[in-house]
């Protein structure tokens, strides 16, 4: 209990300070459905390429909205406080907050492929070329500081002896590569795609292909969720079926006719159609639900060194069948 207070007074403390960066409409502009009886469903996904399959499947449906969020701290506050019932985020995020007490389920896994490593004055073929130097990854126990170091350790090298991590956020990561004072810096789409064909700047190792060297049974590893508060999820398995299923549908649409598909949302979004069509691009999607899902996730934890003893069946929404 005392964690859960933690949480609350630390995240109360964001949405005090205004530290707000959401986009679309907040919880108070929720729009009408056709049906005035019907249930308006808040989902939050992150403001970034791969949440254009969540944005797809909520518009088969006058029941889902969809709120792309780019401050992180406040969405986190607002699905702690209960204001929101579905949350897309990392699966760190989600294990962190359920360690922490938080009422919360994963009820989906589906994406497997995000991150690249860029590197400034030439491309590396693969970490034992980073030696010696340094890399830049968002913050100290990240998702991608773990899966960089089991990487590393694939090759014989020792994190933070052999290769030497920087934290530092995406935004201030980017500018320093931009001005070559960052040699190597792990990114996720958007990023990638934005900084494609800039002078002196390279695309050279995808963390999607390198899990799948080391992981030959593998499409990838599991990266983003879909997270619903647990009690509201004990009375809404036929909207969380039924999201799923719409979710499942948009990945094919994805996979089948992508232009169609940034067509469709790319009035959600700022960056130009052709910028989101090549992210689109590089994303690997990964559909994954009950048992198949919870199975892939405890066997990715174990792979990378880090299983979470904290995370029982519990953390995973499994439907009675």
């Amino acid at each position: 209990m005392k964690n859960i207070l933690k949480v609350w007074i630390l995240l109360l403390a964001a949405v005090v300070t205004g530290a707000v960066g959401l986009t679309g409409c907040s919880p108070a502009e929720k729009p009408v459905s056709e049906d005035q009886t019907s249930e308006v469903i808040e989902i939050y996904a992150p403001a970034s390429t791969s949440s254009i399959p969540v944005l797809l499947a909520a518009s088969q449906s006058t029941n889902f909205h969809v709120t792309l969020y780019s401050n992180q701290s406040q969405a986190n506050t607002l699905f702690v406080r209960g204001d929101i019932p579905i949350f897309v985020t990392g699966l760190s995020v989600g294990q962190d907050l359920y360690k922490q007490e938080v009422p919360i389920q994963l009820a989906n896994s589906f994406v497997s492929g995000l991150s690249y490593l860029v590197t400034t004055g030439s491309a590396v073929n693969s970490f034992a070329d980073l030696k010696g130097k340094e890399i830049y990854i968002p913050f100290e126990g990240s998702p991608i500081e773990d899966v960089s170091a089991y990487f590393a350790a694939q090759e014989d090298l020792t994190w933070k002896e052999d290769i030497t991590p920087v934290y530092s956020p995406f935004d201030s990561s980017v500018a320093l590569l931009k001005e070559g004072k960052a040699g190597a810096v792990v990114l996720p789409e958007p990023f990638i795609s934005l900084l494609e064909g800039q002078d002196n700047i390279f695309i050279s190792l995808s963390y999607f292909d390198q899990w799948n060297q080391a992981n030959p049974q593998d499409q990838g590893y599991p990266q983003v969720g879909t997270f619903v508060n647990t009690e509201w999820a004990a009375g809404h398995a036929d909207q969380i079926a039924q999201f799923n299923q719409a979710l499942a549908d948009a990945i094919a649409q994805v996979e089948t006719d992508p232009q169609a598909v940034v067509d469709a949302v790319a009035a959600s979004y700022s960056f130009p159609p052709k910028i989101l069509l090549n992210s689109l691009g590089r994303i690997r999607f990964d559909l994954m639900s009950g048992t198949e899902m919870k199975t892939q996730i405890e066997r990715y934890d174990v792979t990378i060194g880090k299983p979470q003893n904290e995370i029982d069946a519990a953390f995973y929404y499994l439907p009675a069948k």
